[in-house]
């Protein structure tokens, strides 16, 4: 039983370390490469290298043209600190059988401390961005500049999608077939 907890925990660590790892390598890379504000094209126009820099949220959206005196970067380091907390406590509380979740907060971790680790050592920056997807067809043409932190969230959130789907499927056949009621008279 001790070997199944640690295993979690441990999974945990190495998905994190490595990801965040690569996520911050790999805007390094970017922010040296592409510096002169040349494009690099990898699959033609599908998949190309290009360097950008989000100051706002998600997207691109900026919520200070929602809310005035709003600053993306000043709250959104904490918002990313509470997730990153908040995601290791739901981690804490997982069964050693919700394999996905486990992945998928592991995945999800590095993405979230990655781009607050940009919003806080790069304020003035803002946060790294240069995969550009385009494939031609809404929503994809092309689909928002994004990092490696951000595949790593849409990684996981995909895997928490596909374990509570997986669940709920396990928990309707896991249910004992009972008989339906009948009348007596």
């Amino acid at each position: 039983m001790h070997k199944e907890i640690k295993r979690p925990w441990r999974l945990l660590a190495i998905v994190t370390l490595i990801g965040l790892f690569l996520d911050l390598w790999t805007k390094q890379l970017a922010a040296h490469a592409l510096a002169d504000g040349r494009t690099v094209r990898c699959i033609g126009d599908v998949l190309q290298l290009v360097l950008t820099y989000n100051r706002a949220a998600v997207f691109g959206i900026d919520p200070g043209h929602l809310i005035p005196g709003f600053s993306v970067g000043k709250v959104f380091p904490f918002f990313n600190l509470i997730a990153a907390v908040l995601l290791i406590v739901y981690y804490r509380f997982l069964r050693p059988t919700d394999r996905f979740l486990h992945w998928a907060l592991a995945f999800i971790l590095p993405g979230a401390l990655g781009n607050m680790f940009d919003r806080l050592f790069h304020h003035g920056r803002g946060v790294v961005d240069f995969i550009k997807v385009d494939l031609g067809f809404p929503p994809f043409n092309p689909w928002p500049i994004f990092n490696v932190a951000d595949s790593w969230v849409t990684i996981g959130i995909v895997l928490m999608i596909a374990s509570f789907l997986f669940e709920g499927e396990r928990r309707k056949h896991a249910q004992p077939n009972t008989p339906a009621p009948t009348e007596t008279h």
